[in-house]
């Protein structure tokens, strides 16, 4: 689900209607080569809201809305393995759900991040710079404060 663009600047800028979203959209399945079809929210982000609102969630529902993965970052890697077990599962056999919570980590690709950062425009740049000097100043203090 293409939900807004995380970062715009002057270059990508935030989506002034539905049609510009559905042209970003576009443009970003052609630049990761992304072979599945995309859905895109609606232009207020009704979807993206009533799912919570994080930067790059992912979701797998089942038949009937059932949520059988949810993950605050996507991992298209950890997709693709709970799909294929997902798609494992012997039929006819009895399963109890249950549920399950991890914490995982994920490898930043800095250098790729900063070039999406970059093709959007300097405003882009520059207002991620800042969003984390203030994550660094927040983690400090709570250091500091001994919430951590």
């Amino acid at each position: 689900m293409y939900t807004r663009e995380a970062h715009p600047g002057e270059h990508l800028s935030a989506h002034e209607d539905f049609e510009a979203k559905l042209a970003a959209a576009r443009r970003l399945r052609d630049e990761l080569g992304i072979a599945r079809p995309i859905l895109v929210d609606d232009h207020a982000g009704g979807v993206h809201r009533a799912y919570g609102l994080m930067p790059n969630m992912s979701w797998v529902l089942g038949r009937g809305g059932t949520i059988l993965y949810k993950a605050m970052w996507t991992s298209a890697e950890r997709i693709a393995g709970f799909l294929a077990r997902q798609a494992a599962q012997p039929s006819g056999l009895a399963h109890a759900p249950f549920f399950t919570e991890q914490l995982e980590l994920r490898r930043r690709d800095a250098a790729t991040f900063q070039q999406g950062l970059e093709r959007n425009g300097p405003r882009a740049v520059s207002e991620f710079a800042r969003a984390e000097q203030i994550w660094a100043e927040r983690a400090r203090a709570r250091r500091r404060d001994g919430s951590e």
